[in-house]
Parts: structure tokens; sequence; C-alpha cells
């Protein structure tokens, strides 16, 4: 009778809350198959185990031995076999920003080992380089939740999870590699200790330099330089039901880069009654400094019919930028008077330094518990509280220059410092009846700036038979805005206009932004069939309140005018779609793959569409491993973009063909090779950077 009456609690909550349409934000779940592994444990959709043909939401898992496969040297380097993933490229060595189901970067949460990452928190960046921080070699399994996972997870996993899972200690073992690609170079070491009585650990290092193009078309986003991440993991067993772990992870990057080729250009300079004429010659470069750290505590333990855990951790990023432009000048036929007259006024009106510091800091704490009423029934609910802080140059208001510093000779800068904080409960139910598998979530959020907010979820799977099943999934969510969105006071230099002056931005934070909303649903079929397997999944997200940032106007300040933004609530958006995969095994060699994704992201505030995106994605994949000690492994696929809306609403396809390719000359020994966008395709409105291959070689002793 308590069982029941838990269920019908927790159901009938989520019900009503689903029909209220509690203020929320997430988007539809829907699956994306790059592999299809029947049996794959999953823990990202529900925070509990599961198999991923038995969980509503729409998941992929990417294991250690399929990243092997893909020749890959950072996690973001995978995302390219998935339908409706799309990555906007930052800069080159600066990151990629991640978009789920056509939802921006901002709404797609990334955890290591179900642990948040302090990112640099403005739309502009967001997530754009946590993919490339994390050592891709101390990886055992990437799982990605498409879809609303709100409920769970809370404000930024609104539009779906990417949970990176790291290796775990097995046994005695030291892993050593190195690889050279096109644009850059690795070596990486991963030691692991073994199980020694109680304690057990893993201890990993991987360095990176990332060379300098030289080709004039690659000037504009030329970053080189050089990364190194270290990081350990130290557990201790009291007994084969009681886990401390302790971990520490610390990366470091510095680049160098250009801020624009150098070009000459004509200038027809004004000055009191006489017009002078002359060339002038801009050109620039700048640098960036990375340190991320992030530490943490956990305990884990099985007792009785309970599974509970508690975790504190801290993440830390922070970052340094300046920029640095060089005027020349050439006045051909004029007096020396004049040419020193256009001189002056060239380098005070192009030539600049700007220089920017941040800092950003997450802390958190979290406790769990799953309560185990029978193999049919699991509960499970939990708590966390989250404490975010900010501080650097891009909160900085020029007006108040009470907080203000200088750095590397530079003038001195504004700075300010914003923190928030957000307290959260979650609860979730997991019922079995026959057929069927019913999960309803309900999640309780509390901001500080905004209030509380109620995430509910409903998902259901239902299996025909042992081969067939269908999966729906509807809730809602919210996005809270990052502080960059309420706070930001961002005057900096962005590139140049077409003219060749600089072009000077100005990006205000607005206080009074409302939280983005959103609603989803999802319902698709999965089935296998003899060598064959396939899935057919219709999804549709509504979104309110959606955040942008748009051009108001122009600031002068201290002579210099910027090009004013500000962020609004101003759209709503309706993405939908239909995702789609076909598979078939001609042997246990060969199999090929057909994925297929159609996405309408439409912007319907103002009747257009969301930039970034392709219209129709589809993927062919044949791959070939005879799995010997001593044996071959190759793929090669095609990927299709059709109607990708470039930033200035232009509409492109293009095509990207891939190979990789592994031989493995003993079960502890591989080399491989790949060549991604084998036919050199470059666009810098679809951020295709050309061909790109790598080699390399890996031994386990």
């Amino acid at each position: 009778m308590r069982i029941k009456k838990n269920m019908t609690v927790l159901t009938t909550a989520v019900l009503l809350s689903l029909g209220q349409g509690a203020g929320c934000s997430a988007e539809a779940e829907t699956e994306s198959l790059a592999t299809f592994t029947l049996d794959e444990i999953v823990v990202t959709a529900t925070r509990t185990e599961n198999k991923a043909k038995e969980v509503p939401a729409a998941t992929q898992v990417i294991t250690a031995e399929e990243i092997k496969k893909a020749g890959s040297n950072s996690l973001r380097d995978l995302f390219s076999l998935e339908t409706n993933f799309f990555q906007k490229r930052h800069t080159r060595g600066g990151g990629h920003q991640v978009m789920i189901r056509g939802m921006d970067t901002d709404k797609s949460l990334i955890l290591v080992n179900g642990r948040r990452l302090a990112n640099e928190s403005s739309t502009s960046l967001g997530n754009a380089n946590a993919l490339d921080r994390i050592n891709i070699h101390n990886v055992e399994r990437v799982e990605i939740v498409y879809g609303p996972s709100s409920a769970l997870y809370g404000s930024e996993a609104m539009g779906g999870v990417i949970n990176i899972i790291t290796k775990p200690s097995e046994r005695q073992e030291i892993t050593v590699g190195a690889s050279q690609a096109s644009t850059d170079a690795n070596h990486w070491y991963h030691f692991d200790l073994g199980r020694k009585g109680k304690f057990a650990g893993t201890v990993d290092m991987k360095f990176n330099r990332l060379r300098r193009l030289m080709e004039p078309q690659d000037t504009s986003s030329n970053n080189y330089g050089t990364a190194q991440t270290y990081s350990f993991s130290a557990d201790y067993h009291f007994t084969d039901h009681d886990l401390l772990n302790i971990y520490g992870d610390y990366y470091s990057q510095h680049l160098g880069y250009d801020t624009g080729a150098a070009t000459s250009k004509h200038y027809s300079v004004r000055m009191g009654m006489t017009t002078i004429q002359g060339d002038a010659v801009v050109s620039g470069d700048g640098g960036r400094d990375y340190r991320q750290q992030n530490y943490g505590i956990s305990y884990h333990r099985t007792a009785g019919n309970h599974d509970w855990q508690i975790r504190t951790y801290y993440s830390k990023i922070n970052y340094r930028d300046w920029s640095k432009n060089t005027v020349s000048r050439i006045v051909p036929a004029a007096d020396p008077v004049s040419q020193m007259r256009f001189a002056a006024y060239m380098r005070s009106a192009y030539g600049s330094e700007d220089f920017n510091i941040n800092d950003n800091r997450l802390y958190a704490i979290e406790a769990r518990d799953t309560v185990h009423f029978s193999d049919r029934h699991r509960l499970t609910f939990g708590g966390e509280f989250v404490h975010q802080r900010t501080y650097g140059t891009d909160l900085g208001d020029v007006d108040d220059m009470s907080h203000s510093i200088s750095w590397r000779g530079m003038r001195a800068k504004p700075t300010q410092e914003h923190s928030i904080r957000t307290y959260a409960g979650y609860v979730q139910d997991e019922l079995t009846f026959g057929p069927w598998f019913i999960v309803p979530a309900l999640r309780y959020d509390h901001h500080e700036r905004f209030g509380s907010h109620v995430s509910p979820r409903l998902g259901v799977t239902y299996n025909v038979s042992e081969h067939l099943r269908l999966k729906a999934n509807y809730g809602t969510g919210f996005k809270a805005p990052t502080m960059m969105q309420l706070y930001e006071i961002l005057k900096r230099q962005m590139g140049r206009t077409g003219g060749g002056a600089i072009n000077w931005v100005e990006v205000d934070g607005n206080p009074n932004l409302k939280p983005e909303e959103s609603r989803s649903f999802d319902i698709g079929v999965e089935a296998e069939f003899g060598k064959g397997f396939g899935s057919l999944t219709y999804f549709d997200t509504q979104v309110d309140n959606l955040i942008r940032s748009e051009q108001i106007g122009t600031h002068t300040v201290g002579g210099i005018t910027y090009n004013q933004y500000v962020y609004t609530n101003a759209e709503k958006a309706h993405l939908r779609g239909l995702e789609s995969t076909l598979g078939y095994h001609f042997s246990d060699r060969w199999q090929f793959k057909v994925l297929t994704g159609w996405l309408s992201a439409r912007d319907t505030s103002r009747n257009r569409d969301l930039t970034q995106r392709a219209r129709l994605t589809q993927i062919y994949q044949l791959s070939y491993d005879d799995h010997k000690k001593d044996g071959w492994s190759a793929a090669l696929w095609n990927r299709l973009d059709y109607g990708y809306v470039t930033d200035n609403y232009e509409k492109k396809t293009y095509n990207l063909l891939n190979f990789t390719l592994t031989k493995r000359l003993s079960a502890d020994t591989r080399i491989f090779a790949s060549v991604e966008n084998i036919f050199d395709r470059r666009d810098d409105d679809c951020d295709l950077d050309g061909r790109y291959w790598m080699i390399g070689v890996e031994h386990h002793f």
C-alpha cells in the first residue's frame, strides 16, 4: 500500500504540474544513434543505472572503444556523427559552442562524472571551451541526453545534457600515446595504480601544441599556443559498500592570436579645411591565458535497499586576454607635415590596446538517495546547493572606476563582482508494470534572483515485444539568465568594419530579464529486425522569453564610439523535427548506417529561421572491424548539411567526407590515422576550416 501511495502522489503531482505549464524549459527528447548498443548502461537520463533501450529519454552512449575507432583528439570531434547536433566555432583553439536539437549553447549542460563546471558564463562563450579542456584519453564513455532534462538537472539543462564519465581504476597499467595532426600535436599519459587493498587511483596528463597557421585567409581566427591537462582520482574502499573519492583537475592554456590580416586601405582624412589622402596598414595580435581548477570529494554507500551519495566540489576558471593594434602609414606625394598629421590621426583613431580579466567560480553541495522498493519500483530523491560567483572587467562600468585595475602597462579598467545562489530538490519514480516503464519526475528550484520554479517531466516506454519499443516524453523547464546577461557591461574591440576601422562593441546586461521557459514533447519507435535496427522520433519544443542581444544604437565614451547592444526577452521560438536511424550488419565485421535529422527552428516573433542550424542533416557511415588483437578497423562516413542558415541568413549546403583507420599491432599497441573533410571544403560562414588529418600511436604497459 505504501508503494502504491508513493507512486500515486508523485505521478499526480507531475501530471498537475504539466497541466499547469509551470515556469520551466526543456527541449524535446529524441534519439540520435551514432552507435546502437541495446544493453549499454546509462546513468545520466535518470540518475540511476538503466539499460539504454529501457529509459524513455532519448540517449546516446559513446564508449571508449568507439572513441578510439573514431580517431578523435577532442570530444567535439565525436559529435560530427550526430544529427541535429551543431557546433559553432568560437575561435580556432578557443572552443566550439554546442547546440543540441537547435537549442542555443547555454542551454546544454556539460557535466564531468555528474558534476557541473565553471565556465565563462557569457552567451558569446557559454560552454564553448568545456569540451576542449577535457582529456579525451581519460574518458570511459560519453552519455548524451537529448531534450528536457530540467526535471533532474535544473536551469542549464533546458536543451540536453552531456555527461563525460572518466576512466575508473581497474588494473595496474600505464598508457602512453602521441599524435601529430595538421593543426596540432598531442601526447598523453594514463597511470592506473590499480587497487591496493582499500586504495585505488588514476593519474592523467595531456599536452597539446596548436600550431600557427600562415595562410592569410586563416589569420582572422589564427590562435596558436600550448595547453596542459593534469588530473587525479583516488578511491578509498571502507568496505565493498562504502566508497570515498577525492579528485582534482588542472587545465592551463596559453594562446597567441592574430586579430586580423595586415591590410592596406586608402583613407581620406578631413583636417580643418584640408583633406589628406593616404594609405594605412592596420594589423594586430593578442594573447589569451586560461586556468581551470576542479576539486571535490564524495562519499557513496549502499545499505539495505538504499543507495545514497553526498558530495561537494569546487570549480574555477579564470582567463586574461589582450589585443594590440599597430598602424603604419604611407602617404605618397604629400608634404612631411601632412604625413606627420596623418600618421598621428591614424594611430589615435585605430591604434589601440585592450585587455580583459575575468574569474568565474562555482561551489556545490549535492545529496541523493535511491530507494529500491522492489525490482520493479525505485524512488530517487535529492537536493543541491550551487553558488556561482563572477568577477572581472566584463562586468565593469566605465562610469565607476572605484574598482579598477591595470595590466601589463595598459590603462586601468573597471571591474565588478556578482554572485547567485540556487537551491533545488527533486524526486523521480521508476515504475515497471508488465511491458510499461513509467518515469515521472519533479524538480523544485529556488533562484535567489528569480524565485521558485517547478520543472515536471513524464516519460513512458512501452515494450511491444523484445525487439520493438515505443517511447514518449513530455516536460517543461526554465533557463535562468546568466550573470553576464544580467550584469554584463562589456566594452571591447570586435574585429574591423568593411572599411578597415576598428569595430568597438558595447554589450549591456539587463537586470530586468525574465527566465526562458519551454514546453516539449517527443514520441518515437525503436526496433531490431534480424541483422538490422532502426528508430524514428518526432520532437516539438516551444520556447518563450528567448533571450537575445539587440542593437539599440551607439554610445560614445572617451572619444570611442561603440555599437551598443542590450539583452532582451524579445523572442519566441518553435523547434520541431524528425530524427531517424537505419542500420544493417552485413556480417560481424561490416556495418552500414544512415542517420537523418530534419529540423525546423523558427524565431516565431520575427518569423525567420534561427541561424547556425541546418534544415536537413544526413550521415552515411560504413564501418569495418575484424575484432582481432592484431587486426584492423576502419570507418568511412559522409555528412550532408542541407539548408544551413548562416549568421547573415544565407542558406548553404555542403558535404563532408571523412575516413579513419586503426591497426592493432598487438593487444597493447595500436596505430591510427584519420582524415576529416577530405575534399578540403572551406567556408567561414559555415565554420568549415578545411581538411584535417591526424596520425598517432598508443601503447599499454
